[in-house]
């Protein structure tokens, strides 16, 4: 996913959910043992060690998997980023 330029912070948001989504079905396949576990290297994500599919067509294939999301993800962080707007313009507090 390219960062290359400035972005809203809806659509930046979006991005690392994305990035996220797929660090995150990549760990699900390796724990879960679908492929043998010589398939998958570790790396780094966000300072943890993570597994990541050495086989580029499984690693392109949860990529654009990912990647067809990203619109409906924009979408889904729009529509938060609304509603915690219309919440503060309100006046509305949060109690925790």
């Amino acid at each position: 996913m390219d960062r290359s330029d400035a972005q809203s912070p809806q659509v930046e948001t979006a991005r690392i959910l994305a990035e996220f989504l797929e660090v995150a079905i990549t760990s699900v396949v390796f724990l879960k043992g679908l492929y043998p576990s010589g398939a998958f290297e570790r790396r780094r994500y966000m300072n943890l060690v993570v597994q990541r599919a050495r086989h580029p067509q499984l690693r392109d294939y949860i990529h654009s998997s990912v990647s067809s999301l990203l619109l409906f993800i924009q979408k889904i962080v729009a529509n938060l980023y609304l509603i915690v707007m219309h919440v503060e313009n309100r006046g509305i507090r949060w109690n925790m």
